[in-house]
Parts: C-alpha cells; structure tokens; sequence
C-alpha cells in the first residue's frame, strides 16, 4: 500500500494539507498517524476494496451519537474510497493502549461506559446478535474462518465442534437487540492519558445487539487475570443468561484462534489455544452447576 500516494489524493479531493506521521504499531490492519498545518493531528485508515463506505458512515453516526452523551469516541472528519479501497480520517485522541495489567484500575469506568451503549443503536445497523451465530455455524467473511481449525491438529478440529454443538444449542436465547455493539472492546482499542480512559476507538465495525457482548470480548483478553475475569463474570451474569455468554465468548474463542492460526507466531498460538481449552472447560463446568 503507497500511504503516501494516498494521503496525497486525500488532501487533493477533501482541500487539505495533512502530512503522513508514524505508522501505529496496534491493531491487526493498520494506520497512520497524520498532521495538518495548523497542528491538528488525524487517523488514517484504509481497507481494500470499495465497498466499506456505508459501514464507516453508520461508524461515523454512532460515534457522533455516542460523543453527545459523553462517550469519549474519535470524530470521523472523511471518508472515502482511493487506490482500490476505502478510506477514513479520524480526530485523534490522547493516550495509549491500555495495558493488560492495568485492567482492574479501569475496570468501574469501562463498565459505566458499557452501560451508555445500552438503547442507543439506530435503524440500519447490522444485527451482531446473527453474525456472532452464523460466524460459528458457517464461517465469516475474512474472519472466523472453519478451515484453520479443522487442519491445524485434532485438537482445534474437535475445538470448532465443540463451539458448533454449543452455539447450535443456545444460538435463540433471548437477548436485548437495541445496544450499540463496538464488537473489539479490549485493550488495545481503550486509550489511557493522565490515568483515566481517554477513548475508545476503532467502531468501524459497530453493530446492533446485545452490548453485554462488549463486556465478554473484555472478559476473553483479561482472562489470565483472574480478579478481572471473577468481576466481568459477576457483572455479565448480572446483565445476561449464561447461555447468551457462552454463545458469545464461543464467537471470541473461533475468532481468535482462526486469527492466530494465520497471522501469530507459535507462541501466540498456543496461548490463544489454553484460552479457548480453558474457557470450554470453565462453560462446561457452570452449565453442569447451573442444573
């Protein structure tokens, strides 16, 4: 990808004079950071293919909506299509990634701006609620793919079974479908400045759904944590049936061992295998005590 090629046709279709800064070391696609003269600082993001426009201006709206209420969200300033692909700029926020171990000191706030997500999703936006579903029992498009699994090892073969045979048992379970759903709320999308939570970025993918879903993808990347991970159990047990849960952290477990498979190093690998393994474990367990 020729950034500099890009930000060049940007600055010629939108009048402006933004200069190509470093590229961000977070984050699976990819982005640069960017600046124009007069000092403001921007998000440059682009993804292949022409056909992104509409999920970015449905992005664009929420955050806008979101921002009103006081959830501390980017602004989209542009968005559209160069180079084969699809393109934003977005305000950049203060901070950096928050940390795994900072988890826990966050934790209160993270949950209060969960609970702004709640009712707050629009006609139009795609049901998450389904994708998480169709994801397990089908595959995604360019993530969540079965084939990974199935011939890495028996062991990830049987894994995509087992996430099958639970998601096919619980996929109707009842849950709330007005929620703004950010569908990648972990910690390399939470910003920290000055020692509070300074934002939350990448809604490029936002949803409407269940929002508890937010609070279990925190819950699969704290799980090593175990204070953290006994919390968001306690608070999503509160706010969602077990089964919903489970039907949802099977989505995470899928996603995120496909996506290790491909693109991680063995380390990772098998980090994100013992997490999936122990999850399925920890599920089977408090269904059996749930009887």
């Amino acid at each position: 990808m020729q950034w500099n090629e890009l930000l060049r046709k940007i600055n010629t279709i939108h009048q402006t004079t933004f200069v190509l800064g470093e590229r961000y070391t977070t984050g699976e696609q990819g982005a640069f950071a960017i600046f124009n003269q007069e000092g403001k600082r921007g998000v440059l993001k682009w993804i292949p293919g022409a056909n992104d426009s509409g999920r970015l201006e449905r992005a664009s709206v929420v955050t806008d909506q979101l921002h009103v209420i006081g959830y501390p969200v980017p602004r989209y300033l542009y968005i559209g299509e160069a180079l084969g692909g699809t393109y934003s700029i977005q305000l950049a926020l203060p901070g950096i990634s928050m940390s795994l171990s900072t988890t826990a000191e966050y934790l209160p706030r993270l949950l209060e701006l969960n609970a702004l997500q709640v009712d707050q999703a629009f006609p139009g936006l795609p049901d998450w609620h389904q994708e998480a579903v169709n994801t397990v029992l089908f595959g995604g498009e360019g993530y969540c793919l079965h084939s990974p699994l199935q011939q890495y090892s028996p062991v990830t073969a049987t894994m995509l079974s087992d996430l099958q045979r639970l998601v096919s048992a619980h996929r109707e379970t009842p849950h709330r479908e007005n929620d703004v759903v950010h569908g990648d709320f972990q910690h390399t999308n939470i910003l920290v400045h000055d020692d509070q939570i300074a934002g939350v970025v990448d809604w490029d993918a936002v949803h409407a759904g269940d929002c508890v879903f937010d609070i279990a993808t925190l819950l699969f990347y704290s799980y090593d944590d175990r204070i953290v991970r006994e919390q968001l159990w306690q608070y999503a047990l509160e706010r969602a049936s077990f089964r919903l849960l489970s039907v949802y952290l099977a989505h995470l477990i899928l996603r995120q061992v496909d996506w290790s498979l491909r693109y991680h190093d063995q380390k990772t690998i098998e980090g994100y295998l013992n997490r999936g393994s122990t999850l399925l474990v920890e599920m089977n367990d408090r269904f059996k005590r749930s009887r």
